[in-house]
Protein backbone atom coordinates (compact mmCIF):
# COMPACT_ATOMS: atom_id res chain seq x y z
CA UNK A 1 0.00 0.00 0.00
CA UNK A 2 1.41 3.42 -0.94
CA UNK A 3 1.00 5.63 2.14
CA UNK A 4 1.69 9.32 2.69
CA UNK A 5 1.90 10.58 6.29
CA UNK A 6 1.54 14.34 6.83
CA UNK A 7 2.00 16.18 10.12
CA UNK A 8 3.35 19.56 11.20
CA UNK A 9 4.73 17.93 14.38
CA UNK A 10 7.74 15.62 14.68
CA UNK A 11 10.60 15.33 17.20
CA UNK A 12 14.04 16.77 16.50
CA UNK A 13 17.36 16.45 18.30
CA UNK A 14 16.78 19.84 19.92
CA UNK A 15 13.10 19.16 20.70
CA UNK A 16 12.90 15.41 21.47
CA UNK A 17 9.44 15.39 23.07
CA UNK A 18 7.64 17.29 20.29
CA UNK A 19 5.20 15.05 18.46
CA UNK A 20 6.63 11.74 19.71
CA UNK A 21 3.25 10.10 19.07
CA UNK A 22 3.57 11.02 15.38
CA UNK A 23 7.07 9.56 15.19
CA UNK A 24 5.95 6.36 16.93
CA UNK A 25 3.04 6.02 14.52
CA UNK A 26 5.18 6.66 11.45
CA UNK A 27 7.91 4.21 12.45
CA UNK A 28 5.29 1.54 13.12
CA UNK A 29 3.62 2.09 9.73
CA UNK A 30 7.00 1.87 7.98
CA UNK A 31 7.58 -1.54 9.60
CA UNK A 32 4.13 -2.83 8.73
CA UNK A 33 4.24 -1.47 5.19
CA UNK A 34 7.83 -2.58 4.52
CA UNK A 35 7.08 -4.13 1.13
CA UNK A 36 5.52 -0.94 -0.20
CA UNK A 37 6.19 2.80 -0.02
CA UNK A 38 5.62 5.02 3.01
CA UNK A 39 6.53 8.70 2.78
CA UNK A 40 6.59 11.39 5.47
CA UNK A 41 6.08 15.15 5.08
CA UNK A 42 6.60 17.01 8.35
CA UNK A 43 8.23 19.81 10.34
CA UNK A 44 10.84 18.53 12.78
CA UNK A 45 10.87 20.41 16.08
CA UNK A 46 9.65 23.90 16.95
CA UNK A 47 11.13 27.12 15.61
CA UNK A 48 12.34 29.88 17.90
CA UNK A 49 11.26 32.93 15.89
CA UNK A 50 8.19 33.77 13.84
CA UNK A 51 10.32 34.14 10.70
CA UNK A 52 11.91 30.72 11.16
CA UNK A 53 8.45 29.30 11.76
CA UNK A 54 7.09 30.99 8.62
CA UNK A 55 9.95 29.60 6.54
CA UNK A 56 9.38 26.12 7.94
CA UNK A 57 5.68 26.23 7.06
CA UNK A 58 6.36 27.49 3.54
CA UNK A 59 8.63 24.49 2.98
CA UNK A 60 6.08 22.20 4.64
CA UNK A 61 3.21 23.37 2.41
CA UNK A 62 5.34 23.15 -0.72
CA UNK A 63 6.45 19.62 0.13
CA UNK A 64 2.91 18.52 1.06
CA UNK A 65 1.41 19.93 -2.16
CA UNK A 66 4.10 18.29 -4.28
CA UNK A 67 3.62 14.95 -2.54
CA UNK A 68 -0.17 15.10 -2.83
CA UNK A 69 -0.27 16.09 -6.49
CA UNK A 70 2.83 14.48 -8.04
CA UNK A 71 1.64 10.91 -7.47
CA UNK A 72 -1.28 8.88 -6.20
CA UNK A 73 -1.41 7.23 -2.78
CA UNK A 74 -3.64 4.49 -1.45
CA UNK A 75 -3.87 6.29 1.88
CA UNK A 76 -3.06 9.82 3.05
CA UNK A 77 -2.80 9.79 6.84
CA UNK A 78 -2.83 13.25 8.43
CA UNK A 79 -1.83 13.76 12.07
CA UNK A 80 -3.00 17.06 13.63
CA UNK A 81 -5.28 18.40 10.93
CA UNK A 82 -5.42 22.15 11.62
CA UNK A 83 -2.24 23.45 10.03
CA UNK A 84 -1.98 20.96 7.14
CA UNK A 85 -5.50 22.00 6.05
CA UNK A 86 -4.53 24.65 3.41
CA UNK A 87 -2.37 22.19 1.46
CA UNK A 88 -5.00 19.46 1.78
CA UNK A 89 -7.80 21.72 0.55
CA UNK A 90 -5.82 22.84 -2.52
CA UNK A 91 -4.83 19.26 -3.38
CA UNK A 92 -8.43 18.07 -2.89
CA UNK A 93 -9.55 20.44 -5.66
CA UNK A 94 -7.15 18.70 -8.03
CA UNK A 95 -7.76 15.07 -7.10
CA UNK A 96 -9.73 12.88 -4.73
CA UNK A 97 -7.68 12.18 -1.59
CA UNK A 98 -8.01 8.88 0.35
CA UNK A 99 -7.84 10.69 3.68
CA UNK A 100 -7.50 9.41 7.22
CA UNK A 101 -7.58 12.35 9.65
CA UNK A 102 -6.15 11.83 13.13
CA UNK A 103 -7.47 14.77 15.16
CA UNK A 104 -6.35 16.10 18.52
CA UNK A 105 -7.46 18.82 20.92
CA UNK A 106 -6.90 22.09 19.06
CA UNK A 107 -8.01 20.61 15.73
CA UNK A 108 -11.55 20.41 17.08
CA UNK A 109 -11.54 22.93 19.95
CA UNK A 110 -9.33 25.77 18.65
CA UNK A 111 -8.41 28.64 20.93
CA UNK A 112 -6.98 31.24 18.54
CA UNK A 113 -8.72 33.08 15.70
CA UNK A 114 -6.32 31.54 13.15
CA UNK A 115 -7.04 28.02 14.34
CA UNK A 116 -10.78 28.73 14.34
CA UNK A 117 -10.58 29.82 10.68
CA UNK A 118 -8.57 26.72 9.81
CA UNK A 119 -11.12 24.55 11.59
CA UNK A 120 -13.88 25.95 9.38
CA UNK A 121 -11.66 25.46 6.33
CA UNK A 122 -11.21 21.81 7.34
CA UNK A 123 -14.95 21.00 7.44
CA UNK A 124 -15.14 19.63 3.86
CA UNK A 125 -12.13 17.43 4.63
CA UNK A 126 -13.76 16.18 7.83
CA UNK A 127 -17.00 15.40 6.03
CA UNK A 128 -15.21 13.51 3.26
CA UNK A 129 -12.62 11.60 5.26
CA UNK A 130 -12.54 7.82 4.96
CA UNK A 131 -11.79 7.51 8.68
CA UNK A 132 -11.54 9.96 11.58
CA UNK A 133 -9.15 8.72 14.29
CA UNK A 134 -9.60 10.24 17.76
CA UNK A 135 -7.57 9.64 20.95
CA UNK A 136 -10.36 8.75 23.39
CA UNK A 137 -14.05 8.01 23.82
CA UNK A 138 -14.35 11.45 25.43
CA UNK A 139 -13.01 13.11 22.31
CA UNK A 140 -15.20 11.03 20.02
CA UNK A 141 -18.18 12.71 21.71
CA UNK A 142 -16.56 16.12 21.20
CA UNK A 143 -16.01 15.40 17.48
CA UNK A 144 -19.62 14.30 17.03
CA UNK A 145 -20.76 17.53 18.68
CA UNK A 146 -18.46 19.83 16.70
CA UNK A 147 -18.83 18.10 13.31
CA UNK A 148 -22.44 16.88 13.09
CA UNK A 149 -21.99 16.49 9.32
CA UNK A 150 -19.49 13.65 9.89
CA UNK A 151 -20.82 10.10 9.63
CA UNK A 152 -20.41 8.73 13.21
CA UNK A 153 -19.54 5.32 11.76
CA UNK A 154 -16.30 6.81 10.43
CA UNK A 155 -15.02 7.72 13.91
CA UNK A 156 -12.45 5.31 15.35
CA UNK A 157 -10.87 5.57 18.81
CA UNK A 158 -7.13 4.91 18.96
CA UNK A 159 -4.96 6.19 21.81
CA UNK A 160 -2.36 8.41 20.10
CA UNK A 161 0.10 5.60 19.45
CA UNK A 162 -0.41 4.07 22.88
CA UNK A 163 2.13 3.53 25.66
CA UNK A 164 5.54 2.26 24.57
CA UNK A 165 6.60 -1.00 26.21
CA UNK A 166 9.67 0.69 27.72
CA UNK A 167 7.46 2.56 30.19
CA UNK A 168 6.35 -0.72 31.82
CA UNK A 169 9.15 -0.83 34.40
CA UNK A 170 9.43 -1.81 38.05
CA UNK A 171 9.83 0.91 40.63
CA UNK A 172 12.63 0.77 43.23
CA UNK A 173 11.75 -0.19 46.79
CA UNK A 174 11.14 2.75 49.05
CA UNK A 175 11.16 3.05 52.83
CA UNK A 176 7.89 4.11 54.46
CA UNK A 177 9.71 6.99 56.14
CA UNK A 178 10.88 8.51 52.85
CA UNK A 179 9.26 11.70 51.56
CA UNK A 180 6.68 11.05 48.88
CA UNK A 181 7.57 12.09 45.34
CA UNK A 182 4.98 13.83 43.21
CA UNK A 183 5.41 14.03 39.45
CA UNK A 184 4.26 16.43 36.75
CA UNK A 185 5.05 15.92 33.05
CA UNK A 186 3.40 18.24 30.56
CA UNK A 187 3.80 21.20 28.28
CA UNK A 188 4.47 24.27 30.44
CA UNK A 189 1.68 26.24 28.81
CA UNK A 190 -1.58 27.94 29.89
CA UNK A 191 -4.23 25.56 31.12
CA UNK A 192 -1.85 22.66 31.77
CA UNK A 193 -1.97 23.15 35.55
CA UNK A 194 1.70 23.77 36.32
CA UNK A 195 0.87 26.72 38.62
CA UNK A 196 -1.66 24.60 40.51
CA UNK A 197 0.97 21.89 40.89
CA UNK A 198 3.41 24.34 42.50
CA UNK A 199 0.65 25.49 44.86
CA UNK A 200 -0.15 21.85 45.65
CA UNK A 201 3.41 21.12 46.75
CA UNK A 202 3.45 24.30 48.88
CA UNK A 203 0.09 23.51 50.48
CA UNK A 204 1.02 19.89 51.26
CA UNK A 205 4.16 21.02 53.02
CA UNK A 206 2.10 23.59 54.96
CA UNK A 207 -0.07 20.64 56.06
CA UNK A 208 3.07 18.98 57.42
CA UNK A 209 3.33 16.41 54.61
CA UNK A 210 6.92 15.65 53.68
CA UNK A 211 6.97 15.67 49.87
CA UNK A 212 9.28 16.29 46.98
CA UNK A 213 8.40 16.88 43.34
CA UNK A 214 9.86 16.41 39.88
CA UNK A 215 8.59 18.31 36.85
CA UNK A 216 9.42 17.89 33.16
CA UNK A 217 8.34 19.56 29.96
CA UNK A 218 9.00 22.61 27.85
CA UNK A 219 6.70 25.39 26.78
CA UNK A 220 5.92 29.06 26.59
CA UNK A 221 5.77 29.55 30.37
CA UNK A 222 9.00 27.92 31.51
CA UNK A 223 10.35 31.18 32.91
CA UNK A 224 7.10 31.81 34.78
CA UNK A 225 7.34 28.31 36.27
CA UNK A 226 10.90 28.74 37.53
CA UNK A 227 9.97 32.12 39.00
CA UNK A 228 6.93 30.59 40.75
CA UNK A 229 9.08 27.85 42.28
CA UNK A 230 11.48 30.45 43.70
CA UNK A 231 8.66 32.69 45.02
CA UNK A 232 7.07 29.71 46.79
CA UNK A 233 10.38 28.89 48.50
CA UNK A 234 10.48 25.47 46.81
CA UNK A 235 13.79 25.66 44.97
CA UNK A 236 15.18 22.71 46.92
CA UNK A 237 11.90 20.81 46.80
CA UNK A 238 10.72 20.92 43.17
CA UNK A 239 13.22 19.59 40.67
CA UNK A 240 12.31 21.04 37.26
CA UNK A 241 14.13 19.14 34.50
CA UNK A 242 12.87 20.96 31.39
CA UNK A 243 11.98 19.01 28.24
CA UNK A 244 13.08 15.34 28.31
CA UNK A 245 13.25 12.49 25.84
CA UNK A 246 10.99 9.47 26.30
CA UNK A 247 13.88 7.39 27.64
CA UNK A 248 14.66 10.06 30.23
CA UNK A 249 10.99 10.13 31.23
CA UNK A 250 11.05 6.39 31.91
CA UNK A 251 13.52 6.96 34.73
CA UNK A 252 11.62 9.78 36.40
CA UNK A 253 8.26 7.97 36.22
CA UNK A 254 9.65 4.97 38.09
CA UNK A 255 10.73 7.18 41.01
CA UNK A 256 7.33 8.86 41.45
CA UNK A 257 4.75 7.89 44.06
CA UNK A 258 1.89 9.83 42.47
CA UNK A 259 1.50 11.48 39.09
CA UNK A 260 -0.43 14.76 39.18
CA UNK A 261 -2.41 15.77 36.09
CA UNK A 262 -4.17 19.07 36.90
CA UNK A 263 -5.18 20.15 33.39
CA UNK A 264 -8.12 22.50 32.95
CA UNK A 265 -8.13 22.21 29.14
CA UNK A 266 -11.17 20.80 27.38
CA UNK A 267 -8.71 20.16 24.52
CA UNK A 268 -6.91 17.51 26.61
CA UNK A 269 -8.07 14.74 24.31
CA UNK A 270 -6.21 11.89 26.08
CA UNK A 271 -3.19 12.75 28.24
CA UNK A 272 -0.74 10.04 27.24
CA UNK A 273 1.80 11.11 29.88
CA UNK A 274 -0.57 9.97 32.63
CA UNK A 275 -0.88 6.54 31.02
CA UNK A 276 2.91 6.35 30.73
CA UNK A 277 3.15 6.99 34.48
CA UNK A 278 0.52 4.31 35.11
CA UNK A 279 2.62 1.84 33.12
CA UNK A 280 5.33 2.28 35.77
CA UNK A 281 2.77 1.57 38.50
CA UNK A 282 2.18 5.19 39.46
CA UNK A 283 -1.42 6.10 40.42
CA UNK A 284 -2.72 9.29 38.82
CA UNK A 285 -4.41 12.25 40.52
CA UNK A 286 -6.23 14.01 37.69
CA UNK A 287 -8.77 16.71 36.94
CA UNK A 288 -12.25 15.24 36.60
CA UNK A 289 -12.64 16.35 32.99
CA UNK A 290 -11.64 15.65 29.39
CA UNK A 291 -9.33 12.78 28.44
CA UNK A 292 -8.35 11.54 31.94
CA UNK A 293 -11.96 10.58 32.68
CA UNK A 294 -11.55 7.80 30.10
CA UNK A 295 -9.04 5.87 32.21
CA UNK A 296 -8.67 7.30 35.75
CA UNK A 297 -11.09 5.47 38.05
CA UNK A 298 -11.51 7.23 41.38
CA UNK A 299 -10.15 5.22 44.29
CA UNK A 300 -9.13 2.33 42.01
CA UNK A 301 -6.10 3.40 39.98
CA UNK A 302 -5.97 7.02 41.12
CA UNK A 303 -8.18 9.94 42.08
CA UNK A 304 -10.28 12.53 40.27
CA UNK A 305 -10.74 16.02 41.67
CA UNK A 306 -12.65 19.17 40.75
CA UNK A 307 -10.64 20.94 38.02
CA UNK A 308 -8.63 23.87 39.36
CA UNK A 309 -9.37 23.06 43.00
CA UNK A 310 -5.97 22.78 44.70
CA UNK A 311 -7.51 21.89 48.08
CA UNK A 312 -9.35 18.95 46.50
CA UNK A 313 -6.13 17.90 44.79
CA UNK A 314 -4.30 18.00 48.13
CA UNK A 315 -7.10 15.99 49.76
CA UNK A 316 -6.64 13.32 47.08
CA UNK A 317 -2.91 13.12 47.81
CA UNK A 318 -3.69 12.90 51.54
CA UNK A 319 -6.17 10.07 50.85
CA UNK A 320 -3.43 8.07 49.13
CA UNK A 321 -0.99 8.73 51.98
CA UNK A 322 -3.57 7.41 54.46
CA UNK A 323 -3.84 4.08 52.62
CA UNK A 324 -2.30 0.95 54.11
CA UNK A 325 0.71 -0.40 52.19
CA UNK A 326 -1.27 -3.27 50.66
CA UNK A 327 -3.95 -0.84 49.43
CA UNK A 328 -1.28 1.35 47.83
CA UNK A 329 0.18 -1.70 46.13
CA UNK A 330 -3.26 -2.71 44.87
CA UNK A 331 -3.78 0.76 43.39
CA UNK A 332 -0.38 0.53 41.72
CA UNK A 333 -1.28 -2.82 40.14
CA UNK A 334 -4.56 -1.38 38.89
CA UNK A 335 -2.65 1.50 37.27
CA UNK A 336 -0.42 -0.97 35.42
CA UNK A 337 -3.45 -2.99 34.32
CA UNK A 338 -5.10 0.14 32.96
CA UNK A 339 -1.97 1.13 31.03
CA UNK A 340 -1.84 -2.41 29.64
CA UNK A 341 -5.05 -1.71 27.73
CA UNK A 342 -3.19 1.13 25.97
CA UNK A 343 0.06 -0.74 25.23
CA UNK A 344 1.49 0.59 21.97
CA UNK A 345 1.76 -2.65 19.99
CA UNK A 346 -1.82 -3.64 20.79
CA UNK A 347 -3.08 -0.14 19.94
CA UNK A 348 -1.13 -0.19 16.67
CA UNK A 349 -2.36 -3.70 15.78
CA UNK A 350 -5.98 -2.67 16.21
CA UNK A 351 -5.51 0.57 14.23
CA UNK A 352 -3.70 -1.18 11.37
CA UNK A 353 -6.45 -3.80 11.19
CA UNK A 354 -9.05 -1.04 10.97
CA UNK A 355 -7.10 0.81 8.27
CA UNK A 356 -6.53 -2.37 6.28
CA UNK A 357 -10.22 -3.18 6.44
CA UNK A 358 -11.18 0.33 5.32
CA UNK A 359 -8.83 0.47 2.36
CA UNK A 360 -9.62 -3.03 1.08
CA UNK A 361 -13.13 -1.85 0.33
Amino acid sequence: MKILVISNMYPSAADPSYGTFVRNFYEDIVRRNAEADTRLVTIRGRRGSKWAKLAAYIRFYASALHALTARSYDMVYVHTVTFPTPALRIASWLRRLPLVLNVHGDDVLPQTSLKKRLKEMSRPLMAGTRLMVVPSAYFADVVRREFPELDPGRIYVSASGGVDRKFFVDRPDKADTDAITLGFVSRIDPGKGWAEFVRLVHDLRMRGIDCRAVMAGGGSQQRALTDAIVRAGLSGVIDYRGPLSQQELVDIYRHMDLFIFPTVREQESLGLVALEAMAAGVPVVASDMAGPTSYVHHGINGYLFEPGNVDAMADSVASWIALAPDARERMSREAVATAGDYEARSVADRLWQRLAAEFKR
